[in-house]
């Protein structure tokens, strides 16, 4: 029996086709292996630092979209099974599982904007707690039921934390890593001076801090107004792009050259540099994020061992 590249190939394609069919099951059905405790690192840190933030952490989005994924795998079986191309159901997946990529591009700059607002309502409500004669890590405590729905989940992390012995300064610090925002690191510094001398003026200090943070809100807001007119272009650019390759398809004499290896490598290397010409032109289409000047919690060099 001879293998030919075409076989070889077909038999590539279906072991993926079946092993992506898998991994769909297995993300719906879950498993019942128990969580294994391990450190965190800086990429965990930061798959993890929107979870609890609106949905908006990357684990949270791909748990959202298993759905999405599922039917991703199905569209992309249905390709390959009238096309005979392994590389068009791919790229057919590929495809629908990038969907909400192409058509929100600014999605996480609207979301931390509505985090940052939450964040100065809640430095508001903290300075008026303050004022009432308790301490810091008191009026953290007693603005968890009130804290705006956006942020809750970050402030009770941050009241257990207190209340499970953790340092001021690594809470408040876990608290900056977790909202992931320069702006916020300001206010983690703000809390982490106090920490540290206990001085009166916290609550005028907060006060004054909720008016920048409103501030920065509505700046922010004017540059996502100003950037939203690419993003518009991105996006039609983008569904005009994979509408054409979509019809172009349907035509068999248009598409005869890549039914071979040789065409199913350069439709590979074509779908490669589309992607990142998208890549490129979303990247014109964000606003890169200020850095923040807080080392995480777990990487700072004066806290004890």
């Amino acid at each position: 029996m001879n293998l030919t590249p075409e076989a070889l190939m077909a038999a590539v394609g279906g072991s993926l086709a079946v092993a992506g069919v898998l991994v769909a099951v297995v993300g719906l059905v879950g498993t019942t292996a128990p969580p294994v405790a391990r450190p965190t690192g800086p990429i965990e840190r930061w798959l993890r630092a929107g979870d609890g933030q609106d949905g908006a952490g990357p684990l949270s989005v791909w748990a959202d979209r298993r759905l999405l994924v599922s039917g991703a795998a199905g569209a992309g079986l249905l390709v390959w099974l009238l096309t005979s191309w392994p590389l068009g159901g791919l790229l057919t997946a590929a495809a629908i599982v990038g969907m909400p990529w192409i058509l929100q591009p600014g999605r996480g700059s609207k979301q931390q904007i509505q985090r940052l607002e939450a964040l100065e309502e809640w430095v508001r409500r903290l300075a008026d707690i303050h004022t009432a004669g308790m301490s810091l890590e008191q009026a953290v405590a007693s603005s968890v039921r009130s804290a705006p729905a956006l942020i809750a989940p970050q402030i009770g992390r941050l009241t257990a934390r207190l209340a499970s012995g953790w340092q001021a300064r690594l809470a408040y610090r876990a608290f900056a890593d977790e909202m992931n925002d320069a702006s916020v690191d300001s206010v983690a510094a703000l809390m982490i001076m106090h920490a540290a001398d206990r001085g009166a003026g916290l609550s005028a200090a907060l006060r004054e801090l909720a008016g920048q943070l409103s501030e920065e809100v509505l700046m922010r807001r004017k540059v996502e107004a100003d950037r939203e007119k690419p993003r518009t272009n991105f996006r039609w650019v983008s569904l005009f792009c994979m509408a054409a390759f979509a019809l172009s398809m349907l035509s068999g004499a248009y598409v005869q050259p890549y039914n071979t290896i040789t065409g199913q490598l350069v439709l590979l290397a074509l779908a490669a540099a589309f992607v990142a010409v998208l890549v490129w032109m979303r990247r014109m289409a964000l606003t890169p994020p200020a850095p923040r000047f807080l080392a995480p919690a777990d990487h700072d060099p004066r806290e004890p061992s």
